[in-house]
């Protein structure tokens, strides 16, 4: 977990934004208008938002314009935006034109005036990685052959399709095909390629694409909760929902901030549990039937997610122990029949059109090892998920671990950690919000997480059916009878 350094970050919310400002795509010396424009005075709010599920960074900024800067550097979708933003003393965004790599400029919302100036007027700006610029105007038709992450580093520093010069994390897949990619756009083309692979590492099937902070990330789910495929990832930052009144040993005047920073403002959770959404989605089992037109074989294929479970890296694994069910369903039965809801694979039909070795060799993995386990694996992150507002801080990012302790809602002086919803969560998205006006830096933090810190107790009778009353009664007899 990062360690704030108390003679530099003094104050929760402090931020330092050393530059903010537009660069003109007008780069002709001779010219007499500006070049660039430090919109630093002009600012009220400053967003910025990474997501695991989405390809690039983007953001905006709201400003309060009296000099109407369109007039002396016009927007015309063709400008930079150049900031460097932090939390004093943690690493975070560089988005310079020396350190880093600007923002494209791609939209200015609608303008308005305000009545009590004569002269001011309110209006955002867009702004978004360049990589989606690049992504809009290419296509990629191409044959690759090989490791899939291949392919993808070739369409993310190709010229002609991202032409990305930032960062790439790459997780090596064990996925050896050979494809084609029929004219789709750079980033429908990765995502694509995404969905076909597994991990060399994981038992995971799937990957994501996305950018953050630090760069662009193709790695699986799994390999954000475990390092290197052997032992669970620690968590980077602890979040609680009291202020905890502790001082700090070196500098009395200050409360301790390494622990005002770890303390929510406010938290809400999204859905918890959804059990009819789940059965229909495929989360507790799902069946796929794999039709083979070329060799006229049908194979079907039953997902369990008990028994997938173990096999896998989950948000509450501890260590290397990943044999322990700390599922989101309990293990006991729906009924009399003596079966649970991970055995009723037909709750979920999916069918497909696959030909094994189309191109003489290679193939892509067949979809009986991805399909099942996305679609389950997707289903199971949207049960527990909860929104934190919290204090910036930029060491912070999206696909990084988190503990939050929640409170069991109950009243006594004793406090204790609900044993369900407390635990680790895995940052899904970062939304980080600059209040120019206040100086005031907060975040909200979008997390998920797909297991339990307590495991839920099991049971081996059924539950309650009801009484058994299947007389069926003919309504015209009935009618008869009572005349």
């Amino acid at each position: 977990m990062a360690t704030l350094e108390r003679e530099i970050l003094d104050k929760v919310g402090k931020y330092n934004l050393s530059t903010l400002e537009i660069i003109s795509y007008r780069q002709d010396k001779e010219e007499s208008l500006p070049k660039t424009m430090d919109i630093r005075g002009i600012a009220l709010t400053l967003s910025i938002t990474e997501d695991i599920f989405s390809n690039c960074l983007n953001g905006s900024v709201m400003v309060y314009d009296t000099q109407d800067i369109r007039s002396l550097l016009p927007l015309t979708g063709l400008e930079r935006l150049s900031f460097s933003l932090n939390t004093p003393g943690l690493p975070g965004y560089d988005m310079t034109e020396n350190n880093g790599i600007p923002f494209h400029i791609y939209k200015v919302d609608t303008i308005r005036k305000d009545t009590s100036n004569d002269t001011g007027q309110f209006y955002k700006i867009f702004f978004c990685s360049p990589e989606m610029y690049y992504n809009h105007i290419s296509s990629v038709s191409k044959a690759y052959k090989g490791p899939i992450e291949n392919g993808v580093k070739d369409i993310f520093r190709n010229s002609n399709y991202l032409n990305s010069k930032k960062r790439l994390f790459v997780e090596d897949t064990a996925t050896n095909a050979k494809y084609v990619i029929p004219s789709m756009k750079p980033f429908k083309a990765i995502n694509f390629l995404s969905s076909q692979c597994v991990s060399g590492k994981y038992n995971n099937a799937g990957y994501l694409f996305f950018e953050n902070s630090q760069g662009f990330h193709f790695r699986s789910l799994e390999s954000m909760l475990a390092m290197g495929g052997a032992v669970a990832r620690p968590t980077v930052w602890n979040f609680q929902t009291q202020i905890v009144q502790t001082q700090d040993s070196n500098k009395p005047e200050v409360k301790d901030i390494q622990k005002r920073m770890q303390t929510v403002i406010k938290y809400e959770f999204g859905r918890q549990v959804d059990a009819l959404e789940n059965i229909k989605n495929g989360l507790y089992a799902n069946r796929l039937v794999v039709h083979d037109a070329f060799n006229k074989t049908i194979k079907t294929h039953d997902f369990n997610y008990k028994d997938n479970f173990e096999k896998s890296f989950h948000t509450e694994t501890i260590g290397d122990e990943v044999d322990s069910i700390k599922g989101i369903t309990p293990d006991t039965q729906l009924n009399d029949t003596g079966k649970g809801l991970y055995e009723y694979p037909n709750a979920k039909k999916m069918v497909v059109t696959e030909t094994s070795k189309v191109h003489n060799d290679y193939e892509f993995v067949p979809t009986s090892q991805t399909l099942p386990k996305i679609t389950s694996q997707k289903t199971g992150y949207r049960n527990m998920n909860m929104s934190l507002l919290v204090y910036g801080n930029t060491s912070l990012n999206c696909g990084d671990i988190i503990n939050f302790t929640v409170p069991v809602m109950q009243p006594g002086e004793d406090v204790l950690p609900n044993p369900y919803t407390s635990g680790r969560y895995l940052i899904m998205a970062i939304k980080h919000t600059i209040a120019v006006t206040t100086q005031n830096h907060t975040m909200v933090l979008k997390c998920m997480k797909d297991s339990v810190r307590t495991p839920l107790p099991s049971e081996e009778d059924a539950l309650i059916t009801g009484i058994d009353d299947t007389n069926e009664v003919n309504i015209y007899k009935e009618d008869i009878a009572n005349l």
